[in-house]
């Protein structure tokens, strides 16, 4: 019987590696002119190496799924949080463009082939079947929490390289922290999780069967349905501080503000919502969070930006920020409440992933399409328009699976 000490230790271990695989190919986020600087590059190519890692971390979303239900989470977690960090003691030596390249693919491959299915079914492992919304919420929650402690690190250390005057070295300071991070969690997670064996069903070698069986069951496609709209409005919260700076005419400081407290909200809205979805049900908040989201997004779009205070654009981003960390942090949790079988986890997780994430390649065209189309604030509020339209759509698909559970229970 594991300790309680050494369970609630396991899941932050989790929510370390969560969080820590990221930072590294997420650097631009908040180092993009020194990577183009010290690496002589520039914002397209910057962009390039971004891509790279998007597309093959798409292409691995699916075989990673089915990986997870071969290999035991610990082995694979801690094989890509090392491998990971690995590759950024060779960014340290400031490899070439083509280098950076195959560094970028190399990170789609150990971040989500090896990992993110791992993850996330570790996560439902932690949990028992009443407690997937906390169990999820936490992970979620605990990510938020390590990027902010993460960025606060990562930031510390570029200034104490006097990163302002040598960007060299406070990019290879921060280097440092960011391989630090995967590589020590890999150790952690290593010590911590156990060496579990994969489901009878899988080991006894019906791999095609479980695969047709998570293409053929409708919960699986609903799942999918569901966070692809969570995530394509999630995309969209991005432009908050663009809004107030060229919708509202506000500073780019007011901006970077309102993104920071935006992210800020992430640690408590995710655990908060996986307590109160284990209470009232996961597809239950799932629905009030989208019809929120409706509501509230709608008020971007019919309140003119002249009348928009202070205080009325901090609430509506405060409460949209929340229903969205709140999904973001329950979503997958729909796996118990659908009743997927502990041997399909991985295979749905990696099927669901593949589909679900594909805003990431054309939310931010439709964004541009909108702000470059309509000018000043009427790009934005119309943008924020088409969202709302979204979260309606979510709240259907939604609506339809609780009608359809609520059916096959009856």
């Amino acid at each position: 019987m594991t300790s309680p000490l050494r369970r609630w230790l396991t899941m932050a271990s989790l929510m370390l590696a969560g969080e820590a695989i990221f930072l590294l190919p997420y650097m631009r986020k908040t180092f993009q002119t020194s990577l183009e600087e010290v690496f002589h590059v520039s914002s397209m190519e910057l962009g390039y190496l971004s891509s790279m890692f998007g597309i093959l971390a798409l292409l691995c979303y699916f075989p990673g799924g089915w990986l997870a239900d071969r290999i035991s989470t610990r082995r694979l977690l801690s094989f890509s949080l090392i491998a990971t960090g690995s590759g950024g003691l060779v960014m340290l030596t400031i490899p070439t463009y083509p280098q950076m390249l195959a560094l970028h693919a190399f990170w789609g491959v150990t971040s989500i082939l090896t990992f993110w299915a791992a993850l996330l079914k570790a996560t439902r492992m932690w949990g028992t079947p009443e407690t997937q919304g906390t169990s999820f919420g936490l992970l979620e929650g605990g990510r938020g929490a390590t990027a902010a402690l993460m960025a606060t690190l990562a930031t510390a250390a570029f200034a104490a390289a006097n990163g302002n005057t040598d960007p060299r070295a406070g990019l290879v300071a921060v280097i440092w922290v960011y391989s630090a991070a995967p590589l020590l969690a890999g150790i952690v997670v290593w010590f911590l999780l156990s060496d579990e064996t994969p489901e009878r069903e899988v080991k006894n070698g019906v791999g095609k069967d479980l695969l047709r069986r998570a293409f053929s069951t409708p919960e699986v496609w609903f799942m999918a349905g569901i966070i692809f709209i969570a995530y394509l409005i999630f995309t969209g919260s991005y432009y908050f501080p663009a809004y107030a700076e060229r919708g509202l005419g506000e500073s780019k400081v007011f901006g970077a503000q309102l993104g920071t407290f935006r992210d800020w909200l992430r640690p408590f809205a995710a655990i908060v919502a996986g307590l109160i979805a284990d209470r009232i049900g996961v597809s239950r908040g799932i629905a009030i969070g989208f019809a929120v989201l409706a509501v509230l997004y709608g008020s971007l779009w019919a309140v003119p930006s002249s009348a928009s205070s202070y205080q009325l654009l901090f609430a509506q981003v405060a409460v949209i920020a929340i229903m969205l960390f709140a999904l973001r942090g329950i979503y997958f949790a729909l796996m118990e409440e659908c009743r997927i079988p502990l041997a399909l986890t991985g295979i749905t997780i990696g099927l669901v992933s593949a589909l679900a994430y594909t805003p990431d390649i054309f939310s931010h065209l439709i964004a541009g399409w909108f702000l470059d189309t309509y000018s000043g604030g009427d790009g934005f509020r119309y943008f924020f328009g088409f969202l709302a339209v979204t979260a309606i759509a979510g709240l259907a698909v939604t609506i339809a699976l609780r009608h359809r559970l609520h059916s096959s229970s009856h």
